[in-house]
């Protein structure tokens, strides 16, 4: 994507569709030039003070009356992008606000790109680069633990935290080149001892921070939770039950769900993927077929397997049909005993939660009735369990939840570990500055401070049009 700073932009800001309000975005040096073109208003926008509102009328490049509005003025540097901006509230609709975007278009605007306002806020100074992916995070945001981390990344958590660690190293890279003049004097600066510590603490914060990653993945993408099992365990049930809506076809018929069917939930904060599934049986019909085979993929996927069984069905074959899935050590199994509320030789009669061996390792087993509701909230109780409750407990508080970032941290810790190898196999200080020096710039791709196009070309396209 080419930017050119001397392009004023101008795009929708808000969602598509209809509503009471939208706002049209403009900025940019000719902002407030191309406001006064084509809002008519009581005075001119472009002798107007910042954060003044004024209400007047939109019209079009024929001079006709598009709409009746209320235009904000935002000054440089002190606005969103940290140029000239003007944002026009007019009347929720499709066609309201293409007809004020193509007005602003035909006074000198050009459509901006996806991600371009908060592009420039970045090359203006406005934000770090770590602080523009929050806001992409913050918009995309599902629970409340994504929405938290996405928010405090916002604020500059995770740069000052960056900011921090990369102070402190290129201070030691200071110290280790100074050392260097006065090496043949053999004046020592800095004890190899101190360097030593002070490189093992910093690559083992790094190490911790990027570890993080593991739980903001979870915060951003949620946990995917897959249900199987046999034909009629109550399987699309318990999916409804999760849900409290009636999501998926439920009848007493084999064979009924066809194709796996997800949905989202929020429990505590945390966001799961909960995914409906085909019976797992041997079938002749092809489409039925079909969908057993995509059941046994989504397990390969998995964070968390379900596994749903009849309250009375036999404990061998429930072994058998587990055993055949791709459930690997990594992924969480839960046994689900259903229908408690039917007799029939089924000795569970109250909800209850168990830990059985299975594959050498404990799993939980939750007794409960789907169709009832009974001990559906011990089920939920359980996945939340599963994830852990904990939060971040040690002197770290970011939470990285951004691969990209991920990657940087742990460049940076490999770029330490090879600084304390150079250091313990006596090689002089150019060396272990050299590879300090390669961490610092490890840590600045997270702030931009060391970037590319191409770099800023992938994070921005990912941005909605308008933002």
């Amino acid at each position: 994507m080419k930017i050119s700073p001397a392009d004023t932009i101008a795009a929708v800001a808000t969602p598509p569709g209809e509503g009471a309000i939208a706002v049209i975005r403009i900025s940019g040096p000719d902002a407030l030039a191309i406001g006064d073109r084509i809002v008519r208003a009581r005075g001119r926008l472009s002798a107007s003070r910042g954060y003044t509102l004024h209400h007047g009328t939109v019209v079009g490049a024929d001079g006709m009356e598009l709409d009746e509005v209320l235009a904000t003025v935002f000054r440089a540097p002190r606005s969103y992008t940290g140029e000239d901006t003007l944002e026009i509230s007019c009347h929720g609709g499709l066609f309201v606000t293409g007809a004020v975007l193509n007005a602003a278009l035909s006074a000198g605007a050009r459509r901006a790109e996806p991600g371009e306002f908060t592009r420039r806020a970045y090359l203006n100074g406005k934000m770090d680069l770590s602080r523009a992916e929050a806001v992409a995070s913050l918009i995309s945001s599902r629970s409340d633990r994504a929405h938290r981390a996405s928010l405090e990344q916002l604020r500059g958590r995770l740069a000052g935290t960056v900011e921090e660690i990369r102070t402190a190293l290129k201070s030691l890279c200071a110290l280790l080149e100074v050392e260097l003049d006065f090496a043949e004097e053999g004046i020592s600066v800095i004890e190899k001892t101190h360097i030593n510590r002070k490189i093992t603490e910093t690559k083992e914060r790094l190490e911790h921070l990027a570890e993080t990653f593991k739980t903001g993945k979870i915060y951003r993408d949620g946990v995917s939770v897959v249900i199987v099992g046999p034909p009629n365990a109550g399987k699309s049930s318990l999916f409804n039950a999760l849900l409290k809506d009636s999501r998926a076809i439920v009848t007493p018929i084999p064979g009924t769900t066809r194709d796996y069917l997800e949905e989202n939930l929020a429990l505590k904060g945390i966001l799961f993927r909960i995914t409906d599934t085909a019976g797992l049986r041997e079938s002749e019909d092809p489409v039925e077929s079909e969908g057993i085979a995509r059941s046994v993929s989504s397990v390969e996927t998995a964070d968390i397997v379900i596994f749903v069984v009849e309250a009375g069905s036999d404990i061998v074959q429930t072994g058998e049909l587990v055993e055949s899935l791709p459930i690997t050590g990594e992924q969480q199994l839960i046994l689900v005993r259903n229908k408690i509320d039917l007799g029939a030789g089924v000795s569970e009669r109250l909800p209850s939660v168990n830990h059985i061996e299975w594959r050498g390792e404990t799993r939980t087993e939750v007794c409960l009735s789907a169709l009832s509701g009974i001990g559906v909230h011990t089920l939920a109780e359980q996945l939340v369990d599963t994830v852990g409750r904990s939060e971040l407990s040690t002197h770290e508080t970011v939470c990285v939840i951004s691969e990209r970032h991920a990657e940087s941290l742990l460049r940076g810790a490999r770029s330490l570990g090879i600084a304390l190898q150079s250091l313990s196999s006596g090689m002089t200080n150019e060396f272990v500055a050299f590879d300090i020096r390669e961490a610092v710039s490890a840590l600045g791709e997270i702030t931009g401070e060391i970037t590319t196009e191409e770099i800023l070309n992938s994070i921005f396209s990912e941005f909605c049009i308008g933002k």
